[in-house]
């Protein structure tokens, strides 16, 4: 059964493969639900952890219940979730470019962070599961392509949203 979890929302027992969505959120287009379509067309017996906090009607009623007290928080339920998604699933980075700028604030900032930290994780423990992806317009990609190369040379920089959800679910499905 499709199941998606949204910020704060704890849930204790997750049963089926976890994908996480990592990526820009504030001044990026609308991917989330995107992925979650994508995703779970192909997978239904998913569970995916999106940070988004909006989504359109068709998203809407795959979120699950849970208890919301739980973080103290938002950063605490993402941290959580990653965790679990790095060893049960796979966190899924999709990259793309900026939709609309805004001076103050640096695009894309915590993701920047969250790669670094799993491409580093990875570099020390290739039982990580990530995967990374871009529309080509995100600053600095090929900055970000030349370290994945340095500390993750088997990962791929895929060119599509659908052939990044295509290797998450590959990763969440590998014994």
């Amino acid at each position: 059964m499709s199941k998606l979890i949204i910020p704060r929302t704890y849930v204790k027992d997750i049963n089926d493969p976890l994908i996480f969505l990592a990526g820009p959120i504030g001044n990026a287009p609308n991917w989330h639900d995107e992925a979650i379509e994508i995703l779970f067309s192909k997978e239904p017996n998913l569970t995916i952890a999106s940070p988004r906090w909006e989504f359109s009607g068709k998203i809407a009623h795959y979120i699950v219940e849970g208890d919301e007290n739980y973080f103290s928080r938002a950063r605490a339920w993402e941290r959580h979730y990653l965790d679990i998604s790095s060893k049960t699933g796979a966190i899924l980075f999709w990259l793309p470019g900026q939709e609309f700028h805004d001076c103050k604030k640096v695009y894309g900032a915590m993701t920047r962070v969250e790669l670094g930290q799993w491409m580093t994780n990875y570099k020390h423990d290739n039982n990580i599961r990530f995967c990374v992806g871009t529309d080509g317009k995100f600053s600095e990609i090929h900055t970000i392509e030349y370290d994945l190369k340095i500390d993750a040379p088997d990962k791929k920089l895929f060119n599509t949203l659908e052939q990044t959800c295509d290797e998450a679910l590959r990763l969440s499905y590998q014994k």
